[in-house]
């Protein structure tokens, strides 16, 4: 009896977690190719305050959410982060991709290190780029900028 019992047991927590796995899904693969192409670009955009370079990764009709929803221009986007004495600096991390034959997204966490009344700070946040393609680039046709947050007692 005894036995049977710890056979039902470890049978119905395999189930169960055989059920959690399944619900996951695949994760999502690391940023490769084109897609970690853009991102590395508009890093290195954005350390060099090259506007030039990041205006010509967006297409004309580009869109930049922040987080709370607001669409402010995609040049005041850039200009904001292209600006500034010393210049922002930005490091990307744990990035991933999906890409298609005319469009994809690449996402990434970002530290944006930059000054803030006169004080050093550095911002952190994740970034979600969906881009399409024209021609032979790939265009950025909408950016969201997301700030980690911190929530008492939900998130730290």
């Amino acid at each position: 009896m005894r036995k049977s019992i710890v056979l039902v047991v470890v049978l119905a927590l395999a189930l169960t977690c055989a059920v959690v796995f399944a619900q996951r899904g695949p994760q999502v693969p690391p940023a490769t190719g084109a897609m970690l192409d853009l991102a590395n670009n508009l890093a290195a955009a954005i350390n060099k305050q090259d506007a030039a370079a990041l205006q010509k990764m967006v297409a004309a009709d580009a869109v930049y959410l922040d987080e709370d929803g607001h669409a402010p221009p995609v040049a005041r986007w850039i200009t904001a982060l292209t600006t500034g004495t010393p210049a922002k600096e930005i490091a990307i991390s744990a990035h991933h991709s999906q890409m298609w034959d005319t469009g994809g997204w690449v996402s990434f966490n970002y530290d944006l290190k930059e000054n803030f009344q006169g004080q050093p700070k550095v911002v952190k946040g994740t970034a979600s780029i969906t881009v399409k393609k024209d021609g032979a680039d790939w265009k950025i046709v909408l950016i969201h900028g997301a700030l980690m947050q911190k929530v008492a007692g939900l998130t730290q």
